[in-house]
């Protein structure tokens, strides 16, 4: 079996060019460097490095193998920090979050005062969620926590926080008194939230959007633009407590079934930083369950 610190002097003399260089970093002698050289050369069966002036040149075989294993110090040395003890009364790390719109409303009022309460000395840094790209950001370390209703491409490990279920809003009036079926709905212009924020579910058994239609990547605009024109949305329920106190809107159940959706936590199968494995299970513990839909409110058209 290859000793892993025989890569980590090899990518170290790969990226500084010398070895007085690689030793320097590695906090090492350069005889120690030269002598574990040598002996993946004696493992691999090639020189892999020339001398040339004062630094050394690497051969074909050496850049194959740097290709391949140039990542492997790095990801030893995070998986080891990810079992080290994390102290979040004095610590001062930043964690990122990524969530819709959407979420930032329901998810942050519960979770900033929560972590301040529990590490005052740590931050939030929230951005938008792609469930494109979460799957790459998050095992690249690049974020902590994605929150969604959709999973995102890619592997991931998926944290369940809450149901809720999905409805049709229209300007009071617009549907008419009764039910709408499901021909109303798909005739009807409608507001489409673009895919990469999750909210997908309905939105993929519908036909293509009639003309009239808008597309956008948020929610915020959608009470506005329902209130004061004809089109339709299908939001998740948890949103209408605070939308009906400020828009002239109603609900109304919607014609299909499986309207309900689990919402989730991801974040990376292998928690990068210790700081990570901390906040992933503390955070899903603050919200899991938060504003679950318990029925409808008084506003639902039950017709």
């Amino acid at each position: 079996m290859l000793d892993l610190n025989l890569i980590r002097v090899f990518v170290a003399v790969m990226e500084e060019g010398t070895l007085t260089a690689a030793a320097a970093r590695l906090n090492l002698t350069q005889p120690s460097v030269t002598h574990s050289v040598n002996r993946l050369r004696r493992a691999t069966g090639d020189e892999l490095f020339a001398r040339s002036g004062r630094g050394v040149v690497p051969t074909r075989a050496a850049r194959q193998l740097y290709a391949e294993v140039a990542t492997m110090p790095a990801a030893a040395d995070a998986a080891v920090a990810s079992l080290a003890d994390f102290e979040p009364t004095h610590a001062a790390a930043t964690f990122r979050i990524a969530v819709t719109d959407l979420g930032q409303l329901v998810f942050l009022p519960r979770l900033v005062p929560a972590l301040a309460a529990t590490a005052p000395g740590c931050s939030l840094d929230v951005v938008q969620l792609d469930t494109s790209t979460a799957a790459d950001l998050l095992a690249a370390g690049d974020l902590d926590l994605a929150i969604a209703s959709a999973r995102p491409r890619g592997e991931v490990h998926a944290l369940p926080l809450r149901r809720d279920r999905y409805v049709c809003i229209a300007r009071r009036g617009r549907l008419g008194p009764g039910r709408p079926t499901a021909e109303d709905i798909s005739r009807a212009a409608r507001v489409v939230i673009r895919g990469s924020t999750g909210h997908t579910l309905i939105e993929d058994r519908m036909p293509p959007p009639a003309g009239g239609s808008v597309a956008v990547s948020s929610f915020s605009a959608i009470p506005a633009l329902v209130a004061g024109t004809d089109l339709i949305a299908f939001v998740p329920e948890i949103l209408l407590a605070e939308w009906f106190h400020a828009w002239d809107i109603e609900q109304w159940p919607l014609p299909y079934e499986d309207t309900d959706v689990t919402v989730h936590a991801y974040a990376a199968p292998r928690p990068p930083t210790s700081a990570t494995a901390w906040f992933v299970p503390w955070a899903v513990d603050q919200l899991r369950d938060l504003g679950t839909t318990s029925g409808a409110g008084p506003e639902v058209q039950n017709l």
